[in-house]
């Protein structure tokens, strides 16, 4: 576990950090925390930049539901033939960091190509940019999952946790402030100026993702592993043989996979309620995101000490069941004055969820073949992602947006109770 002085240690590593380095040397792990944080807030304003208005933006092209359904569908198609060849590829390159680099340049080439959606004849913009969004997905999903993977050769089991919670709360900050700019930038440009006018400004954030990109490839450079590690080439029969027989990978793998089919059938359809059925511009969509991330701030600590004190196994299963009941509170929000109240329960669960999820995943992950490993769960989450959306919209199509948001929590709750089951099962083993 990670002693009290550590985690203080860790959560002050923004505050005068280049006067701290000037008088003393920081060690190896303080150094790869701090570019570690900073390569994720960088992160999350490349993603702020293109991706959380992104389902606005295919509506303003002239989107329908369908493309919204698709927008979250594809990526996951992508992931499941791109991932593990991808990461086979990786592992034949002798330097990883610089492979793991190539992959990351290569994804944000894709942000200018979305700048360039809007030159293109009016009725293909939306399922081209939909397109584009999912290819950009071969390289997220290999540098992304290389990076998950990353994490165990860069920090010690015990800095881990910290790792992740420092690096989660200071991109949320990120996450606040750029989601307020550049929302408030939107929805005043909107109200304003012409539609022409609304779209060549998502343009220009997209090549300020692109240049923001950059920076965030060159901190991911200046990691450096803890103990000297030895990249070989993988033997997947191998490795897949190990995954058969690592029970506790296989049984974090079931349920994960479980509770990722509700709460991936949930994307679109949140977007899709809040943006046509409440009537959500930018302006709103981004007084929602905020409302959630500032709740997310505060209870990443609260998660990481839940995760200390009663293990990631307990932690995962409130998590979810938290998650479970965000579509529900959806049902009865019938204005977005309300939305933005029920969002800021969604803020509290998920920091728990996503933390839990890497932290649990890099538990039941051999570090010899970790890589596989993480790569094999994005996988199968990923063929779980290419059918949840388009499921959700063939429900929806059928019934409402009411009922189908009623689907999403049944199927997330079932989720949760197979964490629970998880969570006893993984004690008796332990004591066993």
């Amino acid at each position: 576990m990670v002693g009290k002085t550590e985690m203080k240690k860790s959560s002050r590593l923004f505050i005068g950090f280049k006067r701290f380095n000037k008088k003393r040397k920081l060690n190896l792990e303080q150094n790869n925390i701090y570019y570690y944080t900073l390569n994720g807030v960088l992160f999350t304003i490349v993603n702020e930049l293109y991706k959380t208005f992104a389902t606005k933006f295919i509506f303003r092209l002239g989107g329908t539901e369908s493309h919204v359904a698709l927008y979250n569908a594809l990526p996951g198609f992508v992931a499941v033939l791109a991932t593990i060849p991808g990461l086979i590829l990786i592992s034949r390159i002798q330097n990883k960091k610089q492979s793991m680099s190539r992959a990351f340049y290569f994804s944000r080439m894709f942000l200018v190509l979305f700048a360039l959606v809007p030159f293109l004849p009016s009725a293909i913009r939306p399922l081209t940019f939909v397109i584009l969004i999912s290819l950009m997905n071969f390289p997220e999903s290999v540098s992304v999952t290389s990076l998950q993977s990353y994490v165990g050769d860069i920090f010690t089991q015990d800095t881990i946790p910290v790792a992740i919670t420092t690096r989660s709360k200071y991109s949320t900050i990120a996450q606040i402030l750029f989601t307020f700019i550049i929302g408030q930038t939107l929805g005043l440009i909107s109200n304003i100026f012409s539609e022409g006018t609304v779209i060549i400004v998502y343009q220009i954030f997209f090549i300020l993702a692109f240049l923001v990109g950059l920076v965030e490839i060159n901190t991911f450079k200046k990691l450096k592993e803890v103990t000297e590690t030895v990249q070989n080439k993988i033997n997947f029969k191998e490795v897949f043989k190990e995954i058969k027989s690592t029970k506790p990978f296989i049984n974090f793998l079931i349920c994960s996979v479980i509770f990722h089919f509700g709460w991936q059938m949930g994307w679109p359809m949140f977007s899709i309620y809040q943006i046509k059925y409440l009537g959500a511009n930018e302006t709103w969509l981004t007084i929602i995101n905020i409302a959630s991330a500032i709740i997310m701030i505060y209870s990443y600590g609260y998660w990481r000490k839940v995760i200390q004190k009663k293990g990631n196994a307990f932690a995962m299963a409130v998590a979810t069941l938290g998650m479970a009941l965000t579509p529900l509170l959806f049902v009865i929000s019938n204005n977005l004055i309300t939305m933005t109240i029920v969002s800021t329960i969604s803020g509290f669960f998920t920091p728990g969820t996503v933390t839990v999820l890497l932290n649990s995943l890099l538990e039941v992950s051999p570090s010899k073949n970790r890589a596989v490993f993480i790569g094999f769960h994005t996988t199968i989450v990923s063929i779980s992602l290419c059918i949840a959306p388009l499921v959700g919209d063939v429900i929806l199509s059928n019934t409402n947006i009411k009922y189908t948001l009623v689907v999403v929590a049944i199927l997330r709750l079932v989720g949760s109770i197979a964490f629970f089951i998880r969570n006893k099962y993984f004690k008796l083993e332990v004591t066993s």
